[in-house]
């Protein structure tokens, strides 16, 4: 161990004691302090009477009673005025007087005459409706012109309708062309169905199951009709072929609606 730690061991050996001295110094004082009697004035109201009796009692005299103040005098309560409520009479029952029913008097009965009794007007006679004439022939021939003609060839083309609202081809049937010279020309037989007359996108292209083709362009007066076999079964078509400008015919034969 060097000198030096020796040193500090010494200093706190010192203040190790000194602390222990100064503790038991206070220790005794406090022990002293308590075991002394305590002063009168510092005691209790009532310890300080016990020991000032026994004192008395000791020394042969007694102390003087502690007086007592007078009782307060306790004022009778102040009268308060009630009011008396003031006397409302009842209200008097007035009776409603009920009004009496005026008395209605009894009309007059009047005799009304009743009008006279006339006849009914006689209902006007219906007049027969007129009959629909029957057609003298199944179809109706409907002519269309075409001013698309060529030098090479005289045309008509037809188509025979299903029904009134039914443009499509049936067979069987023919067209008799009368041309402006009075010979007469026969179509070919229809057939079912049809064709274009001249193309799908031509402003003058028809639907057709029959047609007529003479060599050259022959202007005049025409006549067509549609048979089936010997028997005229359409109105009779009538066209004018010009000179100028050419001109193609279509013919429609429609069944009658």
């Amino acid at each position: 161990m060097t000198r030096r730690q020796q040193l500090i061991l010494f200093v706190l050996a010192l203040a190790t004691l000194s602390t222990c001295t100064v503790g038991f110094a206070l220790t005794m004082n406090l022990v002293r302090d308590m075991s002394r009697p305590a002063p009168l004035a510092d005691l209790p109201p009532a310890t300080r009477l016990a020991q000032a009796e026994s004192t008395a009692e000791g020394m042969g005299w007694s102390l003087p009673p502690t007086p007592t103040s007078p009782p307060t005098a306790t004022q009778p309560p102040t009268p308060t005025n009630t009011r008396v409520p003031t006397w409302t009479p009842a209200p008097t029952h007035t009776p409603t007087p009920t009004r009496i029913p005026t008395e209605t008097p009894t009309p007059t009965r009047t005799n009304t005459p009743l009008p006279p009794i006339t006849s009914a007007a006689a209902a006007p006679k219906l007049a027969n409706p007129t009959p629909t004439p029957t057609p003298e022939f199944p179809f109706v021939a409907r002519v269309g012109t075409s001013d698309t003609g060529t030098p090479q060839t005289t045309r008509v083309t037809g188509l025979v309708w299903q029904g009134p609202t039914l443009p499509n081809g049936i067979a069987g049937y023919q067209m008799r062309l009368v041309d402006a010279n009075g010979i007469v020309h026969l179509s070919d037989v229809s057939g079912p169905g049809g064709a274009d007359s001249t193309c799908s996108k031509c402003g003058d292209n028809h639907w057709m199951n029959m047609k007529v083709e003479l060599p050259g362009y022959q202007p005049g007066a025409y006549s067509v009709t549609l048979v089936q076999g010997d028997r005229q079964v359409s109105t009779k078509a009538t066209f004018t072929l010009t000179t100028k400008p050419l001109q193609y015919v279509h013919i429609d034969f429609v069944p009658w609606d």
